[in-house]
């Protein structure tokens, strides 16, 4: 039973002439939901704190891109973006983008829709990196389809049909509803049952594991697609890494795919685009961090 405090006691003491014995009971009954109701307070408060304790340490700092409505923390080690192209004037006064650097990348290929990229080195053995990921989306397709450029509502096909000319494997149509190799299925960050629930809203995702049979070009890597929809907006996160990397890794990655927003916003005709289809350039504002959900006290 929990122990009276002091000012219970001296309320007891002053009132204990007037109260019957059913009184006194309730009385400490009340008692003893109040230390109840404060306990459990005091449990939300540490797992709440625990959660944010897990999220600073497996997450970046918010990486924000107002410019196309979207907002993540990526997983560490991922932190700096890679740099985009630079943008000039051309004759008409229009502002062009020049090569893309991101777009070198380590499947010797061009990535459509580029927004961000980043690189990073998983195996501590290895000097260069090893490990990238690419936010792409159809932001330049619906700024270019008015002129007679590529529908936007078919960038994920054919991003889908872009990597698996790429890994050399087929992936079928439709959903399966178990988690397979080359195969599409579905999966909710944060997944059912997990504690994150109650400080994130869930999100869906359509995913493909592309694990090719050969290396590309001489690296064993495998590559992991995440679909995001929102209206017309469409937007995949690309993570290409080794086929050795570790379950921390992969679980990294499905805590950061829970603070992955992003919003059905459309972009404005563009001047002038970069290969690849780049989109354009971020905005120099610094937009607050997307913060968790406080939990009801």
């Amino acid at each position: 039973m929990p122990i009276p405090s002091a000012r219970y006691l001296q309320m007891l003491t002053c009132c204990r002439s007037s109260l019957t014995l059913p009184g006194l009971c309730l009385l400490l009954l009340l008692q003893g939901c109040g230390q109840k109701t404060y306990e459990e307070r005091l449990q939300r408060t540490v797992a709440f704190y625990s959660y944010l304790q897990e999220i600073e340490a497996n997450l970046s700092p918010a990486w924000v891109r107002q410019d196309v409505g979207m907002s993540m923390r990526l997983p560490v080690p991922f932190r700096t973006p890679l740099p985009g192209p630079e943008f000039h004037k051309n004759q008409l006064e229009e502002l062009v983008a020049g090569p893309d650097p991101r777009q070198q990348t380590p499947f010797g290929v061009p990535l459509p829709g580029m927004v961000e990229a980043w690189s990073a080195t998983l195996d501590s053995g290895n000097a260069e990196p090893d490990t990238w990921i690419y936010i792409l989306s159809n932001h330049a397709r619906m700024a270019d389809e008015a002129d007679g450029g590529q529908p936007a509502r078919e960038f994920i096909t054919d991003l889908e049909r872009e990597l698996m000319n790429i890994c050399q494997v087929t992936v079928p149509d439709g959903v399966t509803s178990q988690i397979k190799e080359n195969q599409r299925y579905r999966m909710s960050a944060p997944p059912p049952g997990s504690p994150h629930e109650r400080y994130t809203s869930g999100k869906e995702y359509s995913t493909i594991r592309f694990v090719p049979e050969l290396p590309i070009l001489d690296k064993e890597l495998q590559v992991f697609l995440y679909e995001r929809r929102a209206e017309d907006a469409q937007a995949a996160l690309l993570v290409v890494c080794p086929k050795t990397a570790t379950s921390q890794f992969r679980q990294r990655i499905e805590m950061a795919l829970e603070t992955w927003s992003v919003d059905p916003v459309q972009q404005k005709r563009r001047t002038g685009s970069a290969a690849g289809g780049t989109a354009p350039a971020p905005s120099t504002g610094t937009p607050s961090a997307p913060q968790p959900a406080l939990p009801n006290f």
